[in-house]
């Protein structure tokens, strides 16, 4: 009767959204910042999405914007 859950176990449930929140944060660290535009296309994650995760990831204090650029903050909230 019992279910056999050793594939299900073995399959890790990915979230999108925070794998390309990684995708911006590791092409901003790489590049010392750029603007969205940019991380766009280094990316591969459209432009709409791109401000979306943007206004979110500096709301949480791990972005700051520069004029029309994008870096990482000097003190990312969770290295303190």
């Amino acid at each position: 009767m019992g279910a056999d859950h050793s594939q299900k176990d073995s399959t890790p449930t990915l979230i999108g959204s925070v794998q390309r929140a990684l995708r911006l944060l590791e092409a901003m660290s790489a590049e010392g910042g750029a603007t969205a535009k940019r991380l766009a296309r280094l990316t591969g994650i459209p432009l709409p999405t791109v401000y979306h995760l943007l206004r979110t990831l500096s709301h949480e204090g791990y972005v700051l914007r520069e004029g029309g650029s994008f870096r990482l903050a000097d003190d990312l909230p969770l290295a303190s």
